[in-house]
């Protein structure tokens, strides 16, 4: 009884090391390049989990159409805790480990791995704590309502006062670690970049729009401030400014992870074509036209505003600019697919990369006529807008990112792939996500163009089957990603480096041959007492080989 006592301890003891202070520093502060990796990755998929835990409740509620103003409430806290948890947390920390993962795979390296990491607690601490005062007003956090604090309208439910300001300073102290990050990233990449080397296209893309967070984050952190100043120490907003800083992040946010992305299909469209990109040289000049084009077309989610007719004209230009920019990039990648002898479909990141494509096409399409003035004030607060840009959120930028994803997981542990049953699983994950929500986006849109409007709770009957059908297709389509992930992940998980004998020997004299069994890198035993038999190809002769104790 005793010795079984004590197994029992010792199991549990082996058990508890796991806990113990330097096992626990090296999880929450990593001191590699791949720790930091991982950290983004799995802070990016807990927000994603959050982003659509929101959503599905928001679903809950929209598939009956005469809610009650009570219902406004919650509906309000949770369509916020969707908007934030996605634009402010999924989104910077999605950006921040595609970028971070394609220097590693073009051999450079963070060398401020405590910085990294202590930014990324400092970011998710202060949005955390925002997120529990249940802030009402929409993601977007426009003036007046984002700092009333009234018997008609609070901008928080549980933040009242003072703590409304703290909430926005927590919020600024937030993004601002965010763009740290990213500064970061830049400063590394160029530090560690091989000399005499060019970037590959896929690190080329992270790091240019590493620069483009970089200088357009810091918009979002100084609209923060100013709020906080205006409860803490009433200083006055002047609404019309706040809105151009806001949407000077805004919008380009909105490529912090597709833009990176672009740069992975760049790099796996390739690879899974069995060919070379089509023009390397038009995804490289592409950069400095999706970079500069996304700083400069802000403005026209603006079209609603009295703004002068010169600068609707060129809300109209610069928003084509850009869009031929992205146009130029299905080209080149769409030429890259069909000029190849076929592409491996069969391969979960090829899959992943190729339905990234043809999602970013089928979202790209309703994009086009959305600014243009005529068309704009129209649909600009419709189902158009949220079929549209959900659409391109559910297909490049999550399609995309799951393949990185995927590749990640091959990367980090040498060896490994995917078995034939995990590769069916994610496969068919990655179909049941796409498909779904590729509908889900255009009967959005639908309903947006005959006149559903966004963000209410009440709607007239004729949406109620559109409705009805959305809830649905999204239940499936969630079913798919978890699915392809979680396959994925236990693959991963469950992988064991199969053992392997290797036969050394040296050429000095006195040289003897040894035997050794290896366990992947690590676990090596060797054999002091054998026998060897040895096929000599050189001529033929049959010789024997023993080791004297």
């Amino acid at each position: 009884m005793s010795s079984q006592l004590n197994d029992l301890i010792k199991v549990v003891s082996n058990s508890l090391k796991i806990f113990s202070f330097s096992k626990l520093k090296s999880v929450f502060f990593p001191s590699s390049t791949s720790g930091v990796i991982w950290q983004y990755f799995a802070g990016s998929l807990a927000w994603l989990a959050i982003v659509g835990m929101a959503a599905m409740n928001l679903r809950t509620y929209l598939v009956y159409p005469q809610n009650s103003p009570q219902v406004g409430v919650t509906y309000y806290a949770f369509l916020t805790l969707h908007g934030w948890s996605a634009m402010l947390g999924l989104v910077p920390f999605a950006a921040i480990s595609v970028i971070a993962f394609s220097m590693y795979k073009d051999g450079m390296s963070i060398r401020r791995t405590k910085l990294m990491s202590s930014m990324f607690w400092i970011a998710n601490a202060g949005l955390i704590f925002a997120l529990l005062g249940g802030p009402d007003m929409g993601w977007y956090m426009y003036p007046p309502l984002a700092v009333e604090d009234n018997s008609n309208f609070h901008a928080f439910l549980n933040y009242h006062g003072p703590l409304m300001g703290v909430a926005y300073l927590a919020l600024a102290i937030s993004s601002l670690a965010q763009t740290i990050a990213t500064v970061n990233l830049v400063s590394d990449a160029y530090a560690t970049k091989p000399k005499g080397q060019k970037l590959g296209i896929f690190s080329a893309y992270g790091v240019a729009f590493a620069v483009i967070i970089a200088l357009t984050l810091p918009a979002l952190t100084a609209g923060e401030i100013w709020y906080t100043l205006n409860i803490l120490a009433g200083v006055p907003i002047n609404t019309l400014l706040w809105l151009v800083l806001f949407w000077f992040y805004g919008h380009p946010v909105v490529y912090y992870v597709p833009f990176p992305i672009f740069g992975a299909l760049y790099y796996y469209v390739p690879k899974f074509s069995g060919r070379s990109l089509y023009s390397e040289k038009w995804a490289r000049w592409n950069i400095y036209l999706l970079a500069v084009g996304s700083m400069l077309i802000w403005v026209h989610h603006l079209q609603t505003f009295p703004i002068p007719v010169p600068v609707r004209l060129w809300i109209n230009l610069s928003t084509l600019i850009l869009a031929s920019g992205s146009g130029l990039t299905v080209l080149n990648l769409g030429l890259t697919v069909l000029t190849s002898k076929g592409y491996n479909l069969k391969d979960p990141v090829g899959m992943a990369t190729l339905m990234a494509l043809i999602g970013f096409i089928l979202g790209g399409v309703q994009a086009v006529p959305l600014p243009m003035f005529p068309i704009n004030p129209i649909v600009h607060n419709t189902y158009y807008v949220v079929g549209h840009f959900h659409l391109v959120i559910w297909t490049l930028i999550l399609m995309g990112f799951t393949a990185v994803f995927l590749d990640l997981l091959r990367t980090m542990r040498p060896g490994f792939n995917f078995s034939r049953t995990s590769t069916r699983m994610i496969n068919a994950g990655i179909v049941l996500w796409t498909i779904p929500f590729a509908t889900v986006g255009y009967l959005m849109s639908v309903e947006g163009y005959m006149g559903m409007l966004r963000r209410v709770i009440a709607y007239p009957e004729t949406f109620y089957l559109y409705n009805v059908a959305i809830s649905f297709l999204a239940e499936i389509g969630i079913a798919g990603i978890v699915m392809a992930v979680g396959s994925a992940l236990v693959d991963f998980l469950t992988y064991s480096v199969p053992s392997s004998v290797g036969v050394s020997s040296s050429t000095s004299t006195g040289g003897t041959p040894s035997v050794v069994l290896s366990q992947g890198s690590d676990e090596r035993k060797s054999f002091d007492n054998f026998k060897l038999m040895l096929n000599n190809s050189v001529n033929g002769k049959y010789s024997q080989i023993r080791k004297v104790s």
